[in-house]
């Protein structure tokens, strides 16, 4: 490939799960690893190694004002707790970081909506990166309008890997 690519590693973390049940994040390092595979110049953004190294040390501040919003009836921004503050923020950051990027790559397995993925693949998209959505969810509106590509699995991902490597090297783009 010419050039170094940057990768963001969108996918689901919280999903359909209430406070902070987390779904497993194992695929974030298989995905990276695949990247770095086909393409070892690579830089690989994955939000969850972000988000420890830049609030991390706020992890229990963080755990316990989202915790309390449960007991919350109405929630209001600038009421928000500072460290809850801090993580909406980053959330922020990280969806800019999603649109700065070559490629989002969005994990959606098991056909679990994330509206966590959904914004970093809308401001990827409207950024023009180009959007790979790794799910099997191809009839679901915001995967469907957001995504230049739809993969079924890893294997499938690994071809499109491969492609663009081929298409890269020949002259051709990206998509």
């Amino acid at each position: 490939m010419s050039g170094i690519r940057s990768y963001f590693l969108a996918g689901l973390m919280q999903g359909a799960r209430t406070g902070a049940d987390l779904a497993d994040q194992g695929y974030r390092e298989r995905l990276r690893r695949t990247i770095l595979d086909h393409d070892p110049d690579a830089v690989v953004h994955d939000p969850g190694a972000l988000m420890r190294q830049w609030i991390g040390e706020h992890e229990q501040a963080i755990l316990a004002g989202h915790a309390a919003l449960a007991a919350v009836p109405e929630v209001r921004r600038a009421d928000l707790d500072p460290a809850v503050a801090l993580l909406t923020a980053t959330f922020h950051r990280l969806t800019d970081l999603a649109a700065a990027c070559d490629v989002c790559v969005a994990w959606l397995p098991d056909h679990e909506p994330s509206m966590g993925t959904a914004a970093e693949m809308l401001s990827a998209h409207r950024a023009g990166t180009t959007v790979v959505a790794v799910t099997e969810m191809r009839q679901n509106l915001a995967v469907l309008s957001c995504s230049d590509v739809i993969l079924p699995d890893l294997a499938a991902f690994e071809r499109w890997l491969r492609e663009e490597a081929r298409h890269t090297t020949t002259g051709g783009g990206t998509g």
